[in-house]
């Protein structure tokens, strides 16, 4: 891409990087990003999310005059397939929640021309993060409100489906939810109703000629193509405030989205005391089993020895768990639920 002229940017963050770049033709004339405070747990080593930094990223394009916020972001990944109940439920919910107030402090009416958010959501269109975020900051869905609609890739149909597809090898039989999911979007609002979404659709399915029969991945790419006519008047699009943008519906959004925290908070609580117990245990098994070191054999030694150290080790680690791990989660729960309580509490002067 850099080859081809693109001018890039990446956003470093986390361990092994956030995955987020934003390529475009154009100069890139502004970079910030935000790392949200939610990122799943250190010990799930095996789902990475907490190790990536996830994070929303923006840059400012100037594309013939015109300034162009474009987000790019990828939220906590959903793993309900494997585990009974989603427990990153709260922290999705929560980075849908800091993605809507980074857009709205970084998005000026009077600045920005054409605002775009794209990446993959985790997120389905029904979900409540996918509702808060479309309904607050007032985005079309690209593929939704596209012009051509009949102009799609054939090789991958026209549903708008992206993820989790019948026929991906990446795919796992646990994952397959009918014949996929729609969870990687372009959405965009604008300033003035001289923009339009001329094409949307999932593209970038398999490898062209390969003889192996190689997928890019186990998601589609999402392309959109906009235009912006200069030549027509600009007649500025009405939005709310963001101190009006709580109707009824976005208020029982809200609500909701409370609640789940409410429940993710509650969740701790009871986790905080798993690791008390933990504790309890992990000490009366230090100081038991240690029997007589003169009359008892080597291996038996070396036994004792792993045993303490294992006891230590995992003391440390619910230590760590209740003093740090769990109060911080706790606080940045709080946080957004704080900022979700507020908005609410300034719907009441708006009616």
């Amino acid at each position: 891409m850099i080859l081809l002229g693109y001018k890039n940017y990446y956003f470093l963050s986390g361990v092994i990087g956030s995955g987020c770049c934003i390529f475009s033709k154009h100069p890139i004339i502004g970079v910030y990003e935000h790392r949200y405070s939610l990122n799943g747990f250190p010990h799930k080593i095996q789902h990475g999310d907490y190790f990536a930094g996830k994070l929303i990223g923006l840059c400012k394009i100037l594309i013939n005059g015109h300034v162009v916020n474009v987000y790019n972001t990828h939220l906590h990944a959903n793993y309900h397939h494997v585990i009974p109940k989603d427990i990153y439920l709260g922290h999705r919910v929560c980075q849908a929640y800091e993605l809507i107030q980074f857009i709205e402090s970084t998005s000026a009416a009077d600045t920005t021309h054409l605002t775009i958010l794209l990446g993959d959501l985790n997120l389905r269109t029904e979900d409540l993060g996918f509702q808060l975020i479309r309904g607050i900051l007032q985005l079309h869905d690209s593929f939704l409100e596209r012009i051509n609609k009949d102009i799609y890739d054939p090789t991958v149909g026209n549903n708008g489906l992206t993820c989790d597809l019948l026929d991906n090898p990446y795919v796992t039989p646990y994952q397959l939810q009918g014949e996929g999911e729609r969870i990687d979007y372009i959405l965009y609002r604008a300033r003035n109703d001289n923009v339009k979404c001329l094409e949307a659709y999932p593209t970038l399915h398999k490898v062209p000629n390969d003889p192996n029969g190689l997928y890019y991945s186990d998601h589609l790419a999402v392309y959109a193509l906009f235009e912006i006519d200069e030549n027509a008047p600009e007649k500025k699009v009405k939005r709310r405030e963001d101190f009006e943008i709580v109707d009824e519906e976005t208020q029982a959004l809200l609500r909701s989205a409370c609640g789940v925290v409410e429940e993710t908070i509650q969740r701790l609580q009871r986790e905080r005391i798993f690791f008390a117990l933990g504790i309890f245990i992990l000490i009366l098994i230090l100081f038991s089993l240690n029997g007589n070191p003169l009359s008892n054999s080597y291996l038996y030694t070396i036994f004792i020895i792993l045993k303490d150290i294992l006891c230590i080790i995992g003391t440390a680690i619910c230590i760590w768990f209740i003093c740090f791990g769990k109060p911080v989660e706790r606080n940045a729960l709080s946080a957004v639920q704080n900022a979700m309580h507020l908005r609410l509490r300034v719907a009441q002067f708006s009616y």
